[in-house]
């Protein structure tokens, strides 16, 4: 009876691990807003969200005249030390993990300079990620495109670096 009841856990955490890198699997790949493309992949058995490309990726002479030509920094960071980092290349995502059907963990925002609690699920082939304070309803979600989609905004956007070909016919 030990044995099978052993078995059956078994089956239950091999069936759960197969899970969790499925999902892991279908998140894998670059996603877009109207604003941003961000690419997720694994490093070291985590989850990671790095921004490949912005829309508006340099000052304006507007908005900064000292800075007008450079490329945007992360200016809202908290921390002092990181302010000087450009936006792309950020990793945005921490300590993500598999619970519940979903992705958990915290979300850097570099618009405003705050980290936030945050769940992430695909939904209908898009990728949705609610950041929240406190708890999921007192918070914003915001759904995310695939970068496959090919769809206008999103190869402007690799137009900017130079990676058109990810949305040509073959």
């Amino acid at each position: 009876m030990m044995v099978l009841y052993g078995l059956r856990i078994f089956c239950h955490l091999s069936r759960f691990r197969r899970n969790i890198r499925l999902s892991a699997l279908l998140l894998f790949g670059m996603w877009a807003s109207p604003g941003s493309i961000f690419q997720i992949t694994e490093q070291a058995g985590r989850l990671q969200g790095e921004i490949i490309v912005i829309k508006d990726a340099v000052y304006t002479g507007e908005e900064d005249p000292e800075r007008a030509g450079m490329v945007r920094r992360d200016d809202n960071n908290p921390e002092e030390s990181l302010r000087q980092r450009t936006l792309v290349g950020i990793d945005m995502f921490s300590d993500y993990q598999y619970q519940g059907g979903q992705w958990q963990g915290s979300i850097y925002d570099p618009e405003s300079g705050n980290t936030y609690q945050s769940k992430m699920k695909l939904k209908k082939g898009n990728l949705e990620i609610r950041g929240y304070i406190g708890m999921p309803m007192f918070g914003r979600t915001a759904v995310f495109r695939p970068v496959s989609s090919c769809e206008t905004f999103i190869t402007e956007l690799l137009a900017q670096i130079d990676q058109q070909a990810s949305c040509s016919a073959d």
